[in-house]
């Protein structure tokens, strides 16, 4: 198989994902919720078990507690992806005004350069979306992370289209 068709293939396979995603929000969320919740359950199971091959006695007890931390997150998460989605969402949110914080006080901070702009738009629209999140929380704490699943697939996907089709050349 060409990569250019696989390309195809996997682009179309995302860009209808990222549609359903943005469809309904709320079950996507739920979706992500889930699938954070098996990747903090896997990597604490295999931490735990980092920790009892005892190949780094002198870390023993760290590699526990981070183990134990993991697979209680996990099945957390698991457990109850409704509050897990809330959790999620906050952590996201926070992190929207963080980074956007962030990229300001780089901006202010860079001489003039052409990037000092980029970095204040950046930083602005990072915050305005951290505001949004925390104004509205209730409404957007079962959906947001769908929406974000959504127009990441949905942009990877056509990404993917675009080199599928640039990679078969030219059709006369």
């Amino acid at each position: 198989m060409k990569a250019a068709n696989l390309f195809l293939g996997i682009g179309a396979g995302m860009v209808l994902l990222g549609i359903l995603a943005l469809a309904n929000p709320f079950t996507a969320s739920l979706a992500v919720t889930t699938f954070v919740g098996i990747l903090f359950l896997l990597g604490g199971v295999a931490q735990a078990w980092l920790t009892f091959r005892g190949i780094d006695a002198e870390h023993r007890m760290s590699h526990g507690v981070i183990a134990l931390l993991n697979i209680v997150v996990g099945v957390w998460l698991l457990a109850n992806p409704l509050s897990g989605t809330a959790s999620l969402t906050f952590v996201v949110g926070a992190l929207f005004l963080i980074m956007g914080a962030m990229r300001l006080i780089v901006g202010l901070r860079m001489p003039r350069h052409a990037m000092r702009p980029l970095l204040w738009f950046t930083g602005l629209a990072s915050i305005v979306i951290g505001v949004v999140i925390f104004s509205d929380f209730q409404n957007v704490a079962t959906t947001l992370l769908g929406v974000l699943l959504g127009v990441q697939l949905l942009l990877d996907g056509l990404g993917l289209l675009v080199l599928g089709l640039s990679g078969r050349g030219p059709r006369l």
